[in-house]
């Protein structure tokens, strides 16, 4: 979908440029000029030699004072005006286009506002002249800002069409956003059902088998599918359907084993000291088969009868987007001789290959109870 061509010229206010500076300083010479050439213009434009207002009003208190307060007020407020435009402008001056018209219209309610307070001067002190030139400027002021202010009408209208276009070329864009959303939410949702439904075929294969490793076989594989199927649970259930958090994958991961093989005779307790980690399903997946088979691998073997047994699960990140996964648990601890590459164990080997696949490393390492298995990896920018 195509958007519509926006002119960013219409966004972008004009640079204070040079030409701006000498309009600047042009309009103050002609400020200063007169009074250069005319030193007793600001004697002239200060006399006195009339009757004040007040005698105008006949010296009535309330209606003196009602001219005074009206026009104070009024004075007043065009002074906040100005003051808030010219704070506006100040502030958002590289956001604002057209920031001059903002800059005109504080200038032409400044004049305004002057024209108000020597009316309530001119009550007390007949600065007449000064009211005249006061009202002068206040006219040229008014005049310019109506004689220009259409010229730019046409462009400020076309900036609010082309606003609403693009308002509206987001509108669509964020509906299509929403449609893909709830189609991909379906895609999860579907793949774990079918991976639900082969755990099961699983299990219902390994209640009906004899052979007791046959079994166990099964009940393998339907684990290693169940962290499959997890992970498409959480896509489906998270907001960003293309990544989720692993730690709290991890720990569920965790809970589900836990309540599969720890039985009422051999109490397993979980810790876990996990990180926020974000990753997406190409990643997680991975990373949960080999989390599912070290955490199965410390209950089968790490403890086979352990009436205290205890596993760690421990998330680390580190600099350049480097992670540690460790599973540590308290039981017999790994034989002397075991390497991971030869072995001859299923779970072992589909470690070995996952962690090749995620370009990691892994090692197992006996501690003082138990054994520690560690997993090194990398997430790469765009997951997290």
């Amino acid at each position: 979908m195509s958007s519509p061509a926006i002119n960013p010229g219409f966004f972008e206010p004009s640079p204070f440029n040079k030409r701006q500076l000498y309009v600047i300083g042009g309009l103050s010479a002609l400020a200063i000029a007169p009074f250069v050439i005319w030193p007793r213009l600001s004697e002239r434009l200060l006399a006195t030699d009339f009757l004040p207002h007040l005698y105008c009003y006949l010296r009535n208190p309330r209606l003196v004072w009602t001219h005074v307060v009206a026009d104070s007020l009024i004075g007043l407020a065009y002074l906040a005006i100005s003051i808030t435009l010219a704070h506006l402008v100040y502030k958002a001056r590289r956001d604002i286009p057209f920031h001059w018209m903002f800059l005109a219209f504080g200038l032409f309610i400044i004049a305004c506002g002057g024209t108000h307070f020597m009316e309530v001067a001119t009550i007390w002190v007949p600065l007449y002249i000064l009211s005249a030139a006061v009202k002068l400027f206040t006219a040229v002021v008014s005049v310019t800002t109506a004689v220009v202010l259409p010229f730019t009408v046409p462009r400020i209208l076309a900036l609010v069409q082309q606003a609403k276009e693009s308002q509206q070329v987001t509108a669509r864009l964020r509906a299509s956003e929403e449609r893909k959303a709830a189609l991909l939410r379906e895609v999860h949702h579907r793949v774990k059902n079918n991976l639900a439904v082969i755990c099961s075929l699983f299990y219902l294969q390994s209640t009906h088998t004899k052979d007791k490793d046959a079994a166990q076989i099964f009940r393998d594989m339907e684990n290693r599918v169940h962290s499959m199927a997890l992970v498409h649970e959480s896509l489906y259930g998270s907001e960003n359907l293309a990544r989720i958090d692993f730690a709290e994958y991890a720990q569920a991961l965790a809970r589900d084993i836990l309540s599969s093989h720890a039985g009422p005779n051999a109490p397993v307790l979980l810790k876990s000291e996990m990180e926020p980690l974000i990753m997406g399903a190409d990643l997680a997946v991975p990373c949960g088969l080999i989390l599912n088979e070290l955490i199965s691998n410390a209950f089968k073997h790490g403890l086979p009868h352990a009436a205290d047994g205890e596993i760690k699960l421990t998330l680390r990140s580190g600099p350049e987007h480097k992670c540690s996964l460790c599973v540590e648990d308290n039981g017999v601890g790994i034989p002397a001789d075991l390497a991971v590459d030869p072995g001859k164990a299923l779970g072992l080997r589909l470690v070995r290959s996952l962690t090749q696949q995620i370009r990691g490393s892994f090692e197992l390492v006996k501690v003082d109870r138990g054994t520690s298995a560690r997993l090194q990896f990398t997430v790469d920018r765009h997951e997290l």
